[in-house]
């Protein structure tokens, strides 16, 4: 088991055996999650260049022309809405 030592200040030093089994680095943050029997939980937050790639669509991506013909499409139809030629 390791252990290490609040501050006055609330702080603590996580020990170098949890950085390396959560594979953390400095300044990343960590999420705390305290169970009704008492005990706590850190989990680290992924860096948004781990999420790349995570998320999967039900449909094809769209071509960067395709999306500035909607982009285009929605222009002119909130225009032509709010009474503009």
């Amino acid at each position: 088991m390791t252990q290490s030592t609040i501050t006055d200040r609330f702080q603590t030093t996580i020990p170098v055996e949890v950085r390396q089994a959560l594979n953390l680095s400095p300044r990343q943050r960590v999420s705390y999650e305290v169970r009704p029997d008492g005990s706590a939980v850190i989990r680290p937050v992924p860096h948004l260049d781990q999420l790349f790639g995570s998320v999967t669509l039900n449909r094809p991506v769209a071509s960067v022309r395709e999306e500035k013909q909607a982009a285009s499409g929605a222009m002119a139809r909130d225009a032509a809405s709010e009474g503009m030629p």
